[in-house]
């Protein structure tokens, strides 16, 4: 390393320091950007040395800041509460095989083969072996899996609802798994989007597809990855949409691009399915960050969150109509297709709701909240019955229609559906992060709200017609 033939190197320092950014390691981060800074000159600094005495120290004083800060969370259940979604898919998959057809339409499909994933890359982790090296003290070399990342990220992608951290150093296991993979891939850990595009054309032209190809991989990866700890574990959407979004950028750029290079030279990043993979994650991330921000002036403006999703819900069309005859797993279609389409719609929805919370007119008002309802209601019907997004949705839907004043009728026609939905869900989903954040209480006051109306309705004080009182 730069550091270790020069510990004086400032710039060696600097780009260490932001290697450690990039890994979200904001301890090594702060040491490194305080040895940029003590590599600088003390006194007549010349004008770049004082931009980059500026631009050191606000990076320490940020990475300090993250350090200090509150640490991450893991998102782990406790398992007195019951087997997690993925243990009890996993247990069904065997009778599904067996069934055929007649059972492809199951959450279970979706969340096992996502766990499978997950896990090849949590393996992969744990095999990391970091060796000392005896010739050169205080330097170690790394072995092990180069497909780490892949495996992790493809099982997030294929439904985040997998991701957890079972064990107190799985942080630092990734981190060890992403520093193996970005150096021996060389890839891009902290250059700007723009600097990787021009970057990668440039090795592209000397070395090759299968020189740029993993580079380009792992770089991708590690921002999707990147962004779900930021605003799933350290609980910062705005950082966790900037990460998504620059991985967007370079993969739809790709895709433009290189758009006559075939999958084998240019890889899985740039396939429509692994666009569509990103494209909802960002969305759920910007609604997140909007819900931290909310209002007409949020930073995360309410336009673009429908936009998002209606490029999402065209992406989504699109792949049902383009989708080759590669043969697939049966959650995969799901996972890159089906789910997301109720995505789109759900985030619509939710557009809708925000909407009718800032409408100054009482009919501009429940105009929004029936086409909210209208967007939950298509939203449910892309999740199978068993998926515990197919109630919340139709949870939602109820919630809109109430504000909205439909007639009873169209109320409890729902009510019907998702309390038929309830039981299914549960075989899988009675523990998840929805659950443990009130899922079943929420559904379980629109029910009750449904019991009372029929019981008005019987009795003769309140008719099928008349909207749903507030």
């Amino acid at each position: 390393m730069a550091t270790e033939i020069d510990p004086g190197y400032a710039k060696a320092w600097s780009r260490l320091a932001a290697s450690r950014d990039a890994l979200a390691d904001w301890r090594e981060s702060a040491r490194a950007w305080q040895k940029a800074l003590d590599a600088l000159p003390r006194t007549n600094l010349s004008p770049v040395e004082r931009q980059q005495k500026e631009q050191y120290s606000a990076n320490l004083k940020a990475a300090n800041a993250r350090l200090n800060g509150p640490p991450i969370v893991p998102l782990s259940m406790n398992e007195k509460l019951g087997k997690f979604p993925w243990q009890i898919a996993t247990d069904m998959l065997p009778e599904l095989r067996i069934a055929g057809p007649a059972k492809v339409s199951s959450s279970a499909w979706v969340i096992a083969l996502a766990y499978e994933e997950f896990s090849k890359g949590v393996e992969a982790m744990k095999g990391m072996k970091i060796i000392p090296q005896s010739e050169n003290p205080g330097t170690f070399v790394h072995r092990g899996n180069l497909e780490g990342l892949t495996d992790l990220s493809n099982g997030f992608m294929r439904d985040d609802r997998v991701f957890h951290i079972n064990q107190p150093n799985w942080i630092e296991m990734y981190n060890q798994q992403v520093y193996f993979e970005v150096t021996a891939r060389k890839a891009w850990d902290s250059e700007g989007l723009e600097t990787v595009k021009e970057l990668a054309q440039k090795r592209l032209k000397e070395n090759g597809w299968d020189d740029v190809r993993p580079a380009l991989a792992v770089t991708v990866r590690a921002w999707l990855m990147r962004a779900a700890f930021e605003g799933g574990l350290r609980d910062q959407p705005q950082a966790g949409v900037q990460y998504y979004r620059r991985a967007l950028d370079l993969v739809e750029w790709g895709r433009t691009i290189w758009k006559d290079v075939p999958k084998s030279s240019r890889g899985a990043i740039f396939e429509h399915s692994f666009l569509i993979g990103i494209r909802s994650m960002y969305l759920k991330m910007f609604m997140n960050a909007y819900t931290d921000d909310p209002g007409l002036d949020s930073k995360f403006p309410l336009e673009e969150l429908k936009e998002e999703a209606e490029y999402l819900l065209k992406e989504s069309e699109i792949a049902v109509q383009t989708r080759g005859d590669e043969p697939v797993d049966p959650g995969f279609i799901s996972s890159f297709i089906v789910y997301p389409n109720g995505l789109a719609h759900a985030m619509l929805g939710f557009y809708h709701v925000q909407m009718a919370r800032y409408a100054t007119n009482l009919v501009e008002k429940m105009f929004s909240y029936v086409k909210g309802a209208g967007e939950y209601t298509h939203a449910s019907s892309k999740y199978p019955e068993d998926d515990e997004l197919r109630a919340w949705y139709l949870n939602c839907t109820m919630d809109c229609m109430r504000n909205a004043g439909v007639p009873i009728e169209n109320f409890l026609m729902i009510a019907t559906g998702l309390r038929d939905s309830v039981p299914k869900m549960k075989k899988i989903w009675a523990v998840s992060e929805l659950a443990m954040g009130g899922r079943d209480q929420k559904i379980q006051a629109n029910l009750d709200r449904a019991d009372e109306l029929m019981r008005r309705v019987a009795d003769k004080t309140l008719t099928l017609e008349d909207p749903v009182p507030l």
